[in-house]
């Protein structure tokens, strides 16, 4: 089992201390094997494997089984921070664009496409 030793920046939330994490793993892929592979994989390999814990969240919500449900939420949460590291965004980026949208709509969603009821499902 590996040890981990709180770093000085431990007094950073989960997101942001996971991205200070891939770039300690993009420069010292020893240090965190499979995510250096992951980082070094490419877009294509981060974005399937973001879509596969999607999946799987998923199934385990339709299931129902809230811990199995949470643990891929954190696989899918880990996996998006990696896609957003390889396409050189922050998750920031990703929170100001959800400020954005609520300042712009009252809700962090974005507005149905055209064709799309409220709900986001197709009108027909």
């Amino acid at each position: 089992m590996v040890a981990f030793f709180k770093s000085p920046s431990a007094n950073l939330d989960p997101i942001h201390q996971l991205e200070r994490d891939l770039r300690v793993a993009a420069v010292d892929p020893t240090r965190f094997p499979r995510t250096s592979k992951l980082l070094s994989a490419g877009i294509a390999q981060q974005a399937k494997k973001m879509v596969e814990e999607a999946t799987e969240l998923a199934i385990e919500a339709v299931r129902g089984d809230r811990n199995a449900a949470l643990s891929e939420a954190a696989d899918l949460l880990y996996n998006l921070v990696v896609l957003l590291e390889g396409m050189d965004m922050s998750f920031d980026d990703v929170r100001r664009e959800l400020e954005r949208r609520r300042d712009a709509y009252g809700i962090a969603a974005k507005l149905p496409k055209p064709g799309f009821g409220a709900a986001g499902l197709s009108v027909k």
